[in-house]
């Protein structure tokens, strides 16, 4: 046998599981978890709600799904593929299929699970640093971009807060997080250009001035490494 063709060869040749990403928003795509997912050889599929790409038949077709952030609210019924998405995420648990939710794709999880999600007093915009209980999961500082929160569900185990209230849980392999690990400056960008009404200088300033490189860089460290936790169970609930 020739070097390079032996079993290791084939087993880096082999494609990773295969990962279902569903894209809310036309300007919240996957960032980061884009790179992570092309780096690791894992084959993607995008889904575009956005451009009215409808749900997939079953979860079972996929090995993860990762469902992203939105503008919309996961606890009114408006948008108009939100009643299928809960159905989705719902056979995606009953099927096994790891699924983690960010941000409003946690929401949508904490709601499938029967949890309660709620508007916040004020909105968290900005970086936020988690009080982090599983050594998985780092403490920030991490981009966020919510008005919305989630109460912890029924047999999950809370993996994160801080002092605006819950950051992460995780129910089997399942994991919802309130902050954004895949948003990469620009895409963070794109959201303060387009906030209404006009966000201040006070909350765009540590986001994407001069001194916001460093935390840019943190944060996108951080990425894989999460996403590398969930999709192996290292923060799976126990």
């Amino acid at each position: 046998m020739s070097a390079g063709t032996g079993p290791a060869r084939l087993a880096r040749c082999r494609p990773g599981p295969r990962l279902l990403v569903v894209e809310h928003d036309d300007d919240a795509p996957a960032g980061l978890l884009e790179s992570w997912a092309a780096a690791a050889g894992m084959p993607v599929t995008a889904l575009a709600l956005h451009a009215g790409q409808p749900f997939p038949a079953a979860a079972s077709g996929f090995d993860a799904v990762v469902l992203l952030g939105s503008g919309h609210t996961a606890f009114e019924d408006r948008a108009p593929w939100l009643a299928a998405e809960l159905a989705f995420t719902d056979a995606a648990l009953s099927e096994s299929v790891p699924v983690l939710g960010i941000c409003f794709g946690a929401q949508v999880l904490a709601r499938v699970l029967g949890a309660r999600v709620y508007r916040l007093t004020a909105p968290e915009i900005g970086w936020a640093g988690i009080r982090s209980r599983n050594p998985a999961l780092p403490a920030g500082p991490w981009a966020t971009w919510h008005r919305d929160a989630f109460e912890l569900p029924a047999g999950a185990v809370a993996l994160a807060d801080n002092d605006a209230g819950l950051q992460a849980f995780a129910i089997g392999p399942h994991c919802g997080v309130q902050f954004h690990p895949e948003v990469t400056r620009p895409i963070m960008a794109g959201w303060v250009a387009g906030a209404r009404p006009p966000l201040s200088p006070a909350t765009t300033g540590p986001l994407l001035g001069e001194d916001a490189e460093v935390n840019w860089k943190v944060a996108a460290g951080h990425a894989p490494r999460m996403f590398s936790a969930w999709l192996a169970g290292d923060l799976a609930a126990r």
